[in-house]
């Protein structure tokens, strides 16, 4: 399947659309030109604070586990002797 980019549709006609849209469509308003980067900004940071928690969350957890894994590795090298 071939994805269309929407620059390679076709405009609809004022028929297809209905007159509600049209007339909407007149009233549009074009974005700061500094939209992009704003809206790229705000979700790489959203995107940095999930990966942030995701740390705080498993860092404790792997630490918990590694200190539990000591004790247990030196009991088993004590009972190969």
């Amino acid at each position: 399947m071939s994805e269309q980019s929407t620059d390679d549709r076709p405009e609809p006609s004022e028929a297809e659309m209905g007159a509600p849209v049209a007339e909407l469509e007149q009233l549009g308003v074009l974005p700061r030109p500094d939209f992009e980067r704003r809206v790229t900004g705000r979700i790489e940071r959203r995107l940095l604070t999930g990966r942030l928690i995701d740390a705080a969350w498993s860092a404790p957890l792997f630490a918990l586990l590694e200190l539990l894994r000591v004790p247990f590795e030196s009991f088993a090298a004590n009972r190969r002797r």
